[in-house]
C-alpha cells in the first residue's frame, strides 16, 4: 500500500497552511495513496497538548487513512514531554514522533536524549526535521533509536546536502532517509538505494507545503525494481510504525 510518511495537518499563519483531514485524504485519493502519516502544526510549533488532541480528532474521522505522528514543540519539557508521548501512544494510538530542529533551537542537545530513550521504549520511530550532523549526534547517544531524517538533507537548514545525509546513513544502521524535498535532483533515489539499500528509504511528500504530484513522480519515474519501489512507497514506513499493509 502506498503510504505517505510526511504530511502536515492543521493551521499555521507562518506557513500559510490550513489543511484538515478531508482535504488531505482527497489529495491522497487523487494520487492513489492509501494512508497518510500526519503531523499537526499546532503541536509541532505551538502547543503539543492541544495539537496532538486536534490530530486525534482527525484520526477518528479517518481511522483507515490517517496515521498520527505525535509532536513536541520543544525538547525542554522534561517529564511533561515524556508523559505526552505516552498519552499519544496509549490514548490516541499514534505511531511515532515528529520533531523540528532549527538553526536557533536545535534538537541535538542533552534534553533530547530522554525523549529518544522514551521513543525506543514505546517503539516509536522519529521523523526529525534535522541535519545529518544532528542525526549523528543523537544516534551517537541512542543508536537503537529509529530516526528518519526528513528531506534527507534536501532542505535549506541542511544546505541541501543529500550526499552528506547518505554518508550519515552509512554510519548508523537505524538512520532512515525521507524523500520529501523542494529540490528534485537526478540520481538522488538511485544513489540512496546503491549506498544503503531500499529498506531505509521513506517516501514522503511534505503535503501541503510541497507539490505531492512531483514528490510521487520523482519516486515512480526511476529505473528501480518494483520490489524496491514497494518498500520505499509504503512498506518501510508501515513496518516501522507497526501497521499491517
Amino acid at each position: 500500500m502506498v503510504t505517505d510518511g510526511h504530511v502536515h495537518i492543521g493551521k499555521s499563519t507562518r506557513l500559510q497552511i490550513n489543511a484538515d483531514g478531508e482535504m488531505l485524504v482527497r489529495i491522497a485519493d487523487e494520487l492513489g495513496i492509501g494512508k497518510i502519516c500526519c503531523t499537526d502544526l499546532t503541536a509541532l510549533f505551538y502547543d503539543m497538548h492541544e495539537g496532538n488532541r486536534l490530530l486525534f480528532e482527525q484520526m477518528k474521522l479517518f481511522p483507515d487513512r490517517i496515521l498520527g505522528w505525535a509532536s513536541l514543540h520543544s525538547t525542554r519539557f522534561g517529564r511533561e514531554a515524556l508523559d505526552e508521548l505516552e498519552r499519544c501512544r496509549n490514548d490516541y494510538g499514534m505511531r511515532g514522533l515528529k520533531i523540528y530542529s532549527t538553526p536557533d533551537m536545535s534538537i541535538a542537545e542533552p534534553a533530547m536524549i530522554p525523549i529518544l530513550e522514551k521513543c525506543v521504549e514505546l517503539d516509536f520511530p522519529i521523523l526529525g526535521h534535522t541535519t545529518p550532523q544532528e542525526c549523528e549526534y543523537l544516534l551517537g547517544y541512542v543508536p537503537e533509536c529509529k530516526l528518519i531524517m526528513a528531506h534527507a538533507g534536501g532542505q535549506p537548514f541542511a544546505k541541501g546536502d543529500w550526499n552528506r545525509a547518505i554518508m550519515s546513513a552509512q554510519r548508523f544502521e537505524n538512520l532512515y532517509l525521507d524523500t520529501a524535498s523542494s529540490t528534485i535532483d537526478c540520481g538522488f533515489l538511485e544513489a540512496c538505494v546503491a549506498a544503503i539499500g531500499p529498506e531505509r528509504i521513506i517516501f514522503g511528500t511534505d503535503t501541503p507545503l510541497l507539490d505531492p504530484w512531483a514528490q510521487l513522480a520523482k519516486i515512480r519515474e526511476t529505473n528501480l525494481p518494483q520490489q524496491d519501489l514497494e518498500l520505499i512507497l509504503g512498506g518501510n514506513i508501515l513496518r516501522l510504525m507497526g501497521v499491517a499493509a
